[in-house]
């Protein structure tokens, strides 16, 4: 994500690149010695500049003269730095900017946890201040702040060397923080006794080496010391010895002293009585401020009660929801059932067809066989006609005149019977159309409520257009601009202050931003809880929001211009509002369009996820389209209902809305008018296929009769005829009965099809009841979640008025915080004074007066004591302060001798472990700078070692790159000795590598250096300079990954070049533009 902080025209622009994604690093951040923010103030190039900085790896990147090196050359100076020290001037004014008498850089360092810097002074937040004045006496000045307070702490220069040795920040460590000029002089250093002095430097080997010859040559000084004490020893013993013999003689006074020491005593504790009794005073208001915080906290807890309560409420309406849903399962289960037999019936249904067709089949071969019987009967009777009489052919005349009507029934029942099935398809059809036009109807009479409510309120607007608003709000109005407030008057409704540019988004930008259309702004919270018994007074219930009423540029944040954004839709005369939408909607990153097609395409046009600075996409037919985690999306939101707060003409609302309901009323009746059509064709079906079965059961009772008819015929011939017609007549009458069984088979079967069809109609009827009661449910479990909505909007209020209390709470314990900082002062007076007082007296005493009868008294013992003391050449007190003075010389003397004989001791002792100690602290860091200096080599593929020589104070890197080690093992000899194999580190020093290899073999001698070290913040500038594009991606890879395994360390990289390193959640790129310079500077 990019956020951007503008500048006006003669100041630093900075711009922030820092990613906000999900692969953040889950270490916990460092929590002492971070560098969080530096500002500087006519310092060199920048008039003003402001770096925030991330607790991890910081890239400082811009052109040259952007004022880069400035950024870390201010922060060396902020932490007491010498100007020498960043060899970009001789002295500290030469780093005021041009035509400008005073410079100031301010450093704020974290001071958390438990290692924290004295926290209960400075907070958890240092702010380090060095100002450098062009002229008057002083010319750098400290400023040591609590961050959290604001107060001034310190102004001494000793603070700030304590925090930065607290924090083990090493200002003055050239491997620390590497200048430009340094940066270059260890990256082009291949001297072996300057890479060597660059080691000790960096781990402090130096310094601790110093400060071991530092204490060896106290050593020699000290016992020089003891020889010349051991000589004056005897001589001090003997002078005291005299003066307390001459004490003696003077302790006849030793009375009026007594007495003036036990008045001494009384007067030093009368002080501390005091000093007491102040304190007392001051935990008395203590007292008071405690109290008045209780009170708040007791209605801070009221507040939270009320958001329980309300809380407890939408619970209880969302969980009444849930229970009316919950009654959507049994409902469910009862559907589950009908639907599994409308399923178990229509598969029988299909089974009754195929049987139905296998017995239509069995029925035509057997007719075939029949006509094909009557067809040989006939021949037969021809061949036999001049023998038959006349009776006889009557019979027979009668007989096939009978089989003709039986085969004519036959067919009729045929036609009948497909007849009855072409119906029930039909019927089926109809029905399931029948019930998509019952659900069509049942949504058009919604939809037509819908639209006369919305009628009926916008009819009621054209007579107080601010009812739109909710109820109230006209009243309110009128009481607000009576009323005096602290801050500005409330803005508001919103809505007041917004036009459409185009009525066609009025619907779904109304139904984006609902309730912050309702909505006020104040300035402060008092005016706030004043608006606030406004509204309870007036039966309003529009949100109040307090805002500040800054006027931000928000032009970064917006997505491309040729996108339409809700912003870019609307008109919007007051900035504040504005901002404020801004702020709370984000309503510069929501986009519209017209269909939803085009909103698909844009909302994964950016490898699959959102355009940048786009946070929602919605259509205009009110669907939200696109999902942040990637692919298609749409889902359909629930449309406001219109009115006038979008400032769209009323008459034209209404006009619009009628013609709505002119159109959902035709929509409504053209539907109910093909429901009725449909009802009534389908109750024809159910009439004819009635009819048809009647006609079925009549020609069934012909045939019957004709068949018993025919059979009667034939047992009369049958006497007569020849066996052949007989037995052609027998087989004729077997298959006469097989068609009768069959069509008694198909009977049977076409009522028990009819009978499964009949409860196919039921089940469907009893499916759709009981989708009827699913609907019912949902809607008023829909009911109740919006009433457990504005049940959570009312939280608002009281979150606001805690928002207050805690305030005011807030103003409350910094009053009490200065008075504690008070009582601590008249507390430390009273420790002072109690010291002083155990100084005169150990113990407490009762005090017998006040402070001024005591000084009277003291005084005129005093006096007493000078007319004893006129009788002798000194007064009791100089021969006492004298006796006291040489007893106490030679005391300290000896003991000084002593301490001075034991320190000499111990400090050889502790010398010389320190001194083994220092070695091996040498030790393991040469093997550790060794072990990381090949473990950086390996990025690259390179190998090599570092060869340190302690006694000749000398380093020398070796190195073989991959090149080297390609070109090795392709010429290499197996029988070649181990010394061959290894000669290429003696042929291969950083003199004999490219510019690109050398800067990249230094780079991992300072990580490893670093990585050795123990210091929060590690700076360096232009690293890159003599590096390629290769060797510079792979050493920042490098210091980005040591940097993640250190957990306590800050990275500063500068470099003028572009970045190939992402920025991360612990990755900040900070962009530099050159600042505008003075016509003199240029």
């Amino acid at each position: 994500m990019t956020q951007t902080q503008s500048r006006s025209h003669n100041k630093t622009s900075v711009t922030r690149i820092r990613n906000r994604g999900d692969n953040a690093s889950a270490s916990e951040e460092p929590s002492i010695g971070i560098v969080e923010r530096v500002e500087l103030t006519d310092f060199m190039c920048h008039e003003h500049a402001d770096v925030n900085l991330c607790h991890k790896v910081n890239f400082i990147t811009g052109q040259n003269g952007s004022g880069k090196s400035a950024i870390l050359t201010g922060l060396v100076i902020a932490l007491g730095g010498k100007a020498s020290a960043t060899n970009r001037a001789p002295n500290l004014k030469e780093f005021i900017r041009e035509g400008r008498t005073r410079a100031v850089v301010r450093v704020h360092l974290r001071n958390r946890g438990s290692e924290a810097y004295r926290p209960e002074l400075f907070g958890d937040m240092i702010i380090i201040e060095r100002q450098i004045n062009a002229t008057g006496g002083t010319v750098s000045q400290f400023k040591v702040r609590n961050a959290s307070t604001g107060e001034i702490v310190s102004r001494k220069k000793e603070d700030v060397v304590a925090i930065t040795d607290h924090m083990a920040i090493q200002v003055d460590n050239p491997i620390n923080i590497l200048s430009q000029d340094a940066a270059r002089e260890f990256l082009a250093s291949t001297s072996p006794d300057k890479m060597y002095h660059f080691f000790l430097k960096g781990t402090q080997l130096f310094q601790l080496r110093e400060d071991l010859e530092v204490v060896r040559q106290a050593i020699t000084r000290s016992e020089a010391s003891i020889s010349r004490k051991k000589e004056v020893l005897p001589e001090m013993k003997a002078e005291k010895k005299r003066w307390e013999d001459h004490y003696q003689d003077m302790s006849q006074a030793r009375d009026i002293s007594t007495r003036m020491e036990q008045l001494s005593c009384q007067m030093a504790w009368a002080m501390v009585k005091e000093a007491e009794s102040e304190v007392h005073t001051i935990d008395e208001g203590i007292d008071v401020f405690q109290k008045k915080m209780s009170k708040i906290d007791q209605k801070v807890d009221a507040e939270k009660e009320a958001i329980d309560a309300i809380n407890q409420e939408a619970e209880e309406l969302n969980d009444q929801a849930q229970g009316q849903l919950a009654q959507l399962e049994p409902l469910k289960d009862e559907r589950r059932g009908p639907m599994e037999q409308l399923e178990s019936t229509k598969a029988t249904l299909r089974s009754f067809k195929q049987t139905e067709n296998e017995i239509n089949a069995e029925a035509r071969n057997t007719r075939e066989r029949i006509e094909s019987l009557k067809r040989d009967i006939t021949v037969e009777r021809d061949r036999l006609v001049d023998k038959d009489s006349a009776g006889r052919e009557r019979l027979r005349e009668t007989i096939q005149d009978l089989e003709a009507e039986v085969t004519d029934q036959e067919a009729e029942i045929s036609n009948l019977q497909e007849q009855q099935k072409t119906l029930e398809d039909r019927s089926l059809e109809l029905r399931d159309s029948e019930k998509q036009l019952k659900q069509d109807v049942e949504k058009g009479r919604r939809q037509v409520e819908r639209v006369k409510t919305g009628l009926q309120e916008l009819t009621q607007q054209t007579s107080d257009q601010m009812s739109a608003f909710g109820r109230g709000v006209k009243d309110a109005l009128m009481t607000i601009k009576k009323t005096q407030w602290s801050g500005m008057e409330p803005i508001g409704p919103i809505g007041k202050f917004i036009k459409l540019r185009d009525p066609k988004w009025s619907q779904v930008i109304e139904t984006i931003l609902n309730k912050p259309l309702n909505s006020f702004l104040v300035e402060t919270h008092a005016d706030r809880t004043k608006l606030d018994a406004i509204f309870r007074h007036c039966g309003c219930q529009s949100q109040i929001v307090v805002c500040k009423t800054e006027l931000f540029d928000y032009s970064q944040g917006e997505p491309d211009k040729d996108y339409l954004t809700v912003l870019r839709a609307l008109h919007i005369s007051n900035e504040i509002v504005k901002r404020q939408l801004i702020n709370l909607n984000r309503i510069e990153q929501i986009i519209l369009v017209e269909q939803r097609s085009v909103g698909d395409k844009i909302m994964s046009s950016n490898n699959g996820g959102f355009p940048q600075n786009v946070s929602a996409c919605y259509s205009v037919d009110g669907y939200s389209l696109g999902a942040r985690g990637g692919g298609l999306s749409t889902q359909a939101i629930f449309l406001v209902r219109p009115s006038s707060r979008l400032g769209e003409d009323i008459s034209q609302a209404i006009a619009r809305e009628k013609q709505q309901l002119i159109e959902q009323n035709q929509k409504l009746k053209e539907a109910q008018k093909a429901l009725n059509g449909m009802t009534q064709e389908v109750e024809a079906l159910l009439g004819e296929h009635k009819r048809s079965g009647i006609a079925e059961r009549k020609c069934r009772e012909r045939i019957n009769k004709a068949n018993s008819e025919i059979q009667q015929a034939r047992e009369r011939l049958q006497s007569d005829e020849p066996a052949k017609i007989a037995a052609l007549e027998s087989e004729l009458d077997s298959f006469s009965e097989q068609l009768e069984s069959i069509q008694t088979q198909f009977r049977d079967h076409n009522a028990q099809q009819q009978a499964k069809e009949s409860e196919l109609r039921q089940i469907e009827s009893d499916i759709a009841l009981v989708d009827q009661k699913m609907a019912a449910i949902r809607d008023r479990a829909d009911k109740v979640r919006r009433a457990a909505d504005n049940k959570t909007s009312q939280c608002q209020t009281h979150s606001t008025n805690i928002d207050y209390w805690n305030t005011k709470r807030s103003t409350l314990e910094e009053k009490m915080s200065a008075l504690q900082a008070k009582k601590m002062d008249a507390e430390a007076r009273v420790s002072e004074v109690e010291s002083e007082a155990r100084v005169i007296c150990e113990e407490r005493v009762e005090v017998e007066h006040s402070p001024r009868k005591l000084d009277h008294l003291i005084s005129k013992c005093k006096a007493q004591l000078e007319e004893i003391e006129r009788s002798s050449n000194m007064s009791l007190a100089e021969v006492a302060e004298k006796a006291q003075k040489y007893i106490n010389v030679y005391v300290t003397a000896k003991e000084e001798l002593q301490s001075v004989i034991a320190l000499v001791s111990a400090l050889k002792t502790a010398h010389q472990q320190r001194l083994n100690k220092w070695t091996q602290f040498r030790d393991s860091m040469t093997v550790r700078t060794k072990l990381h200096f090949i473990k950086n080599l390996l990025q690259r593929g390179y190998t090599g070692k570092l060869e340190f020589d302690h006694t000749q104070c000398t380093l020398i890197p070796k190195v073989k790159t991959d090149q080297d080690v390609v070109s090795e093992s392709v010429g290499r000899n197996p029988t070649d000795s181990q010394a061959d194999k290894g000669s290429a580190y003696q042929r291969k020093d950083t003199r004999s590598l490219s510019g690109g290899e050398k800067s990249f073999t230094t780079i991992c001698l300072l990580l490893s250096l670093w990585e050795t070290m123990n210091c929060p913040v590690r700076a360096l500038d232009e690293f890159d300079v003599f590096m390629d594009a290769a060797n510079r991606k792979i050493a920042m890879s490098m210091m980005v990954a040591s940097a993640r395994t250190q957990r306590d360390t800050q990275f500063i990289l500068i470099t003028p070049q572009d970045m190939s390193v992402k920025p991360d959640a612990d990755i900040t790129i900070l962009r530099l533009q050159p600042p505008r310079r003075s016509a003199a500077a240029a």
